[in-house]
């Protein structure tokens, strides 16, 4: 069995924020979603901030998802606007409970 969850957050650098996530009955996340009218530049950095957080526990720490996503970042050198690493994990976890 599959639980679906969305949250949808207005986030302190003024932008929405949705994720819709999808977590196993052994409490892996199996499938993520992010959008919102944000902007990530290269765009193609937000599939892989989705995959790296697929596959971890629903009870993954905030700070495990807040690094993956910088790591993420500042690999492919992208440009936030309107969103943070931070925010996305909030609105992550709250998706989450």
């Amino acid at each position: 069995m599959i639980a679906h969850s969305s949250q949808k957050v207005k986030v302190k650098e003024g932008k929405i924020v949705k994720v819709e996530v999808e977590v196993e009955v052994d409490d892996i996340i199996k499938k993520l979603r992010i959008t919102g009218d944000f902007f990530l530049h290269p765009e193609e950095v937000l599939d892989d901030i989705e995959k790296s957080i697929v596959g971890l526990k629903k009870d993954v720490s905030f700070d495990t998802i807040v690094l993956r996503i910088q790591n993420i970042v500042k690999d492919h050198n992208t440009q936030m606007i309107g969103i943070s690493p931070e925010s996305i994990a909030e609105v992550l976890k709250e998706a989450l409970k």
